[in-house]
């Protein structure tokens, strides 16, 4: 068998999370907000779960944007 090394998976999601932090911020500019705008964007919220003995809110967003495919596809020659 094959030897798998995993570590090498974190570079790849590393960077499609730095570039997708990195689109969210082009959007905020006028000249390149057109070019990052999300592609996907899935959320759930939960705003307010009140339970008996506990109130508690949970809140997930999946943005997908240009930056997330640049950072990717730059993950993957990283990894080569």
């Amino acid at each position: 068998m094959a030897k798998v090394s995993y570590k090498r998976w974190w570079v790849v999601v590393l960077c499609v999370i730095l570039g997708s932090i990195l689109g969210v911020f082009l959007q905020r500019f006028q000249a390149t907000e057109r070019l990052f705008r999300n592609i996907i964007d899935v959320g759930f919220d939960m705003r307010n779960l009140d339970l008996i003995f506990i109130d508690l809110g949970f809140r997930l967003y999946i943005r997908a944007n240009l930056g997330s495919l640049i950072g990717g596809t730059f993950g993957v020659l990283v990894v080569r």
